[in-house]
């Protein structure tokens, strides 16, 4: 293929991947006025976060873990929960978990047996464990959430026909910002069971095995706490005069 057949056959190719320039901008834009202060009332003196709720989870996980190499035990399990999502959706008392424990796994490894030992090192491997859930709140307090309002319609009677101006009409609409609740998590607590279901035995000493995959039962048990920033007005204090006593 000579040069000219290369450009011609990149030319066909974007102009088939080609885009056309969208043709809608802004023609004209202008400022009629300042923008003004409007009058209102004294506002919160504090904002701070109000707890929603606070509530414990239990949750049940099965995983089978694969080691690096294979081991002849688990020296130490290191475990740190973390959450990846907790979401309260709005005007509901349902709040989506998910996350996952980070394990690192310490375990001893076989290099050379022989009738009275073993000699190896100590390696580690580290899984994250994911899992999610559910939780239905019973007890909360109900978080400030503000749907918008619905756009509503000003329609005019038209002077060319007996009905509406479809040229020409009112608009309103709006939309509140609120606060997201979000959430805190305030303490973990795994209690799990590691079995050995694959392992090899090592003839020249009783009672050792070898082995690379394990099951472990874990429950996690959480403890999470919803927040939301919230305003607090500052309470009135009446005014007594000393001659009302």
């Amino acid at each position: 293929m000579n040069k000219n057949e290369n450009i011609e056959s990149k030319h066909e190719f974007e102009s088939k991947n080609h885009k056309e320039e969208c043709e809608g901008k802004i023609l004209e834009n202008s400022m009629l006025n300042k923008c003004t202060d409007v009058n209102m009332e004294l506002p919160p003196k504090f904002e701070t976060p109000i707890v929603i709720a606070e509530f414990k989870v239990q949750i049940d996980v099965e995983s089978k873990i694969k080691l690096a190499e294979p081991a002849i035990e688990i020296k130490r399990i290191k475990k740190n929960v973390f959450l990846t999502q907790c979401r309260l959706v709005g005007k509901t008392d349902k709040v989506f978990i998910k996350g996952f424990v980070r394990k690192n796994i310490e375990y001893a490894t076989m290099d050379s047996v022989s009738n009275s030992g073993i000699c190896g090192d100590i390696k580690h491997t580290t899984v994250h464990v994911p899992f999610h859930c559910v939780a239905e709140l019973k007890n909360m307090r109900t978080p400030e959430l503000k749907v918008n309002p619905q756009t509503q319609e000003i329609t005019y009677i038209s002077k060319e026909n007996c009905g509406s101006d479809i040229k020409e009409k009112d608009l309103i609409s709006g939309e509140f910002f609120n606060e997201k609740v979000f959430c805190k998590l305030v303490s973990a607590v795994i209690h799990e069971a590691d079995i050995e279901e694959e392992h090899e035995k090592i003839e020249s000493l009783p009672g050792e095995f070898l082995f690379q995959n394990f099951l472990e039962k874990e429950v996690i048990c959480l403890t999470i706490k919803l927040l939301q920033n919230q305003q607090i007005r500052e309470e009135k204090k009446e005014k007594f005069s000393p001659f009302d006593f």
